[in-house]
């Protein structure tokens, strides 16, 4: 296995992986289910979203778990059954009946079940993988997420209009355990090293036997779990992505629902939740790209402020062709986000502990991003407009701007080969 570099197959299994993962399957899915779950049950918009709210804390409960469990044992390990249980829980919401603790109890229950499903594992994996290219490599990969919020919206919705929303569930879920889960059976592996091979590809001058695990790790050792949460670069990252996170993703999930509002077909509407989703990938790819090449923080602050004229554009009222290119702008912004949050932490903090770390960041970050959905519904329910939620969304982007504007060069010792 040593003369063909395996890990862009690697990559592979991570955008699969990903497009029916956890954050995929649910929350990409949640703007098609919204308005059919409130006409069957009588639900109110805000007890729908209030559901977000419930994975939310499960996941930043389970990130930093999950982080140090990567770290530990490994990716395929944790991947394999996850996607088996996420399966099984998300069919599972085929049979409500109508209990409003029921259905958060199943949000909860899935973000924990179907967290090995997330970029938290498909990160570590795609850092061990790369250095030199970590950043395409991690745009590439996460893009998932991206073809996941392109595909699920539009597959969604075709599968409720055709079989209708239970059935639509048992669908989906279907979909991950038959396709998803065989290719990363076949294909995902956790680190260069348990196949003879070097990060990139690329064989050190003189190295003549397999690489041995442990002196790989110890070239780039990086920052203890402890030693990150004491420095001011890591609290400067969460709060500005967790700025960043609040203000797009509530507009996202409430999308398709505000255009509809706006006298676009349910059909259209969801093709303009699914345009932020191809956004969102070709955010991940592009800024992958960017990350190689230039500092990474001025990178995302290019995507950020982005995404606030497409706030400020919808905010003013915008439908039609305004609307989608509104969708890319988020979309792109969205797409950067978990793509330079990993990058950022393995370049300032190493790869010792860098699932747990990034954990962490992942658990900041869905903290702010899961609040979101209901706090747009609530001003929704308040105003009966998005309009004020929208204002207040592009100003936390220009603050969290500022915040990435002001992180240092990275840290040389825990950034081989940064650019």
């Amino acid at each position: 296995m040593r003369g063909k570099f395996f890990g862009w197959w690697v990559v592979l299994a991570s955008i699969v992986g990903l497009c029916g993962g956890v954050a995929s399957l649910v929350l990409w899915t949640f703007g098609v289910f919204l308005k059919p779950l409130t006409a069957e049950f009588g639900w109110s918009r805000t007890q729908v979203s209030a559901a977000v709210l419930f994975s939310t804390v499960a996941t930043v409960i389970v990130a930093p778990i999950l982080g140090r469990l990567v770290d530990r044992i490994g990716a395929r390990r944790i991947a394999l059954p996850s996607f088996v249980l996420l399966g099984l829980t998300f069919a599972s919401f085929s049979l409500l009946q109508g209990s409003i603790a029921v259905y958060y109890a199943l949000f909860a229950i899935i973000a924990v079940l179907g967290a090995g499903t997330s970029s938290i594992v498909y990160s570590r994996v795609i850092t061990s993988w790369f250095d030199r290219r970590r950043g395409i490599a991690l745009g590439l990969a996460l893009a998932g997420v991206g073809l996941g919020a392109f595909v699920m919206p539009l597959l969604g919705q075709a599968l409720i209009d055709a079989l209708g929303w239970r059935k639509a569930y048992v669908a989906l879920a279907a979909l991950v355990v038959a396709i998803v889960l065989p290719l990363n059976w076949l294909l995902l592996r956790d680190d260069p090293q348990a196949l003879g091979q070097y990060p990139d590809g690329i064989v050190p001058d003189g190295a003549t036997t397999r690489p041995d695990p442990a002196a790989v790790l110890a070239q780039q050792p990086g920052l203890g779990s402890a030693e990150a949460l004491r420095s001011p670069v890591f609290w400067s990252m969460a709060i500005a992505f967790g700025l960043a996170g609040f203000a797009v993703t509530g507009p996202m999930l409430h999308l398709v629902a505000m255009l509809s509002d706006r006298g676009m077909s349910p059909a259209t509407a969801a093709a303009a939740s699914a345009t932020v989703g191809l956004a969102l990938l070709g955010g991940r790819v592009l800024a992958g790209h960017l990350m190689d090449r230039f500092f990474a923080p001025y990178v995302a602050v290019g995507f950020v402020l982005g995404s606030a004229i497409g706030l400020l554009a919808l905010a003013a009222g915008a439908s039609g062709p305004l609307a989608f290119a509104a969708a890319v702008l988020i979309g792109l912004t969205a797409g950067a986000e978990i793509d330079v949050i990993a990058f950022l932490s393995s370049r300032y903090f190493g790869l010792r502990c860098f699932g747990e770390i990034y954990g962490w960041q992942y658990a900041a970050y869905s903290a702010a991003a899961g609040t979101a959905p209901i706090a747009t519904a609530i001003g929704f329910d308040a105003t009966g407009s998005y309009e004020g939620v929208l204002y207040a969304f592009a100003g936390l982007l220009l603050l969290a701007a500022v915040l990435l504007a002001r992180l240092p060069r990275y840290d040389r010792p825990h950034a081989a080969n940064a650019r």
